[in-house]
């Protein structure tokens, strides 16, 4: 298997010096100048490793850290500061961080890290990928901890793939999740192959049927992913709409929230999924 890394290191000679060495190794390596556009590239694509600069002015590791822990992505994580404190590294790991790297160190010894990072897997404290109260949505009741969906007091039978992904759908509703996010956070809860999550969503759809007004639940977003639009969850008359991620995905969700207002009836055909 392929190992690919990302690297976020606002450093050039530094950058450089680990590409030798990864090289060497046959190991695969892209680069990020800082943590700013780190989001959006996991949106697209979900490395074997992040090996992430922290304690820069530009490059906030642990924020960046506790973000994308935040999201559900369990991806192993490498920290690399200057900083010897052990508060420092109290705090990495606690935020879920796989291991922390002081410098100067060795090409080498980062090489080693790597690999024994992969081999461990995500650290056993790394946050959930969802909530474990129930959510709720229209007139259905998800029980996440004993894994039951209920819809007007009577039980909805679900495989435990398409209960995986009701969870991530209804713990982000009117948020536009990309497939590469979706498998992320199914991963540790169940296997589902990227063709296999057209199959599981066909599914859910077919046993959430329609929304008291008459709509799919999961929308399909060609080129950007699903999104899963309760009655409960959509803007009322006009009502504004608050955007406080200025990722660009959340200001597609306005867009596509107030078309399904002005058309509250739109149908999303099911053969799209298989697009």
């Amino acid at each position: 298997m392929t190992i690919h890394l990302l690297v976020v290191e606002p450093n050039q000679e530094s950058r450089d010096t680990f590409r030798a060495h990864v090289q060497q190794h046959k190991i695969e390596m892209s680069v990020l100048y800082n943590t700013e556009s780190l989001e959006r590239r996991l949106e697209v694509e979900v490395p074997s490793l992040i090996v992430m600069r922290h304690g820069l002015p530009d490059v906030d590791g642990l924020a960046a850290l506790r973000r994308i822990r935040s999201l559900g992505y369990d991806l192993p994580i490498i920290i690399v500061s200057r900083s010897d404190d052990v508060v420092d590294k109290v705090l990495a790991f606690e935020l879920g961080a796989n291991d922390y790297v002081v410098d100067p160190h060795d090409p080498r010894e980062m090489i080693a890290r790597v690999r024994n990072a992969l081999r461990a897997g995500p650290p056993s404290h790394v946050p959930l990928h969802v909530e474990r109260e129930p959510i709720s949505f229209d007139d259905f009741e998800v029980d996440v901890a004993d894994r039951v969906l209920t819809r007007g007091g009577v039980d909805v039978p679900l495989r435990s793939t398409e209960f995986a992904l009701l969870v991530v759908l209804a713990s982000h509703p009117m948020k536009i999740l990309s497939r590469v996010r979706i498998l992320n956070m199914l991963r540790r809860h169940c296997s589902v192959t990227e063709r296999g999550l057209d199959v599981v969503v066909f599914r859910l759809r077919a046993a959430l049927k329609l929304s008291p007004t008459g709509r799919q639940y999961i929308k399909t977003l060609r080129g950007e992913g699903y999104m899963f639009a309760p009655d409960d969850a959509l803007p009322r008359n006009g009502a504004v709409v608050g955007v406080h991620d200025a990722h660009h995905a959340q200001a597609r969700m306005v867009d596509v929230a107030g078309a399904i207002v002005a058309d509250e009836r739109m149908r999303f055909d099911n053969a799209m999924i298989c697009g």
